[in-house]
């Protein structure tokens, strides 16, 4: 009888330490899926923002070029505020 009870204390004891580390496992798993989700928020944010600069790049590319081409192969170029004249109807 007197190996019984240590053994059942120590049993109990145990239980009760497992129980709080599935206690503060399952708080930490919490913790980490509230964080994934802000990250992969943050993440789609960042995408679309990539996204919006990478189409303004090609946008002022392209400008870029069409200027390029105006200056280069059609001699055109900006005009002279003297030579401006402005029509009004």
């Amino acid at each position: 009888m007197s190996l019984k009870l240590p053994l059942l204390v120590l049993l109990y004891m145990a239980m009760i330490s497992m129980a709080i580390q599935v206690v503060m496992n399952r708080q930490y798993s919490r913790t980490l899926f509230s964080e994934l989700q802000q990250l992969e928020l943050q993440r789609d944010k960042l995408t679309a923002q990539w996204s919006r600069l990478k189409l303004e790049e090609g946008t002022r590319v392209n400008q870029l070029v069409v200027d390029k081409r105006a200056k280069d192969e059609m001699n055109m170029h900006i005009p002279r505020r003297s030579q401006i004249k402005v029509i009004v109807e």
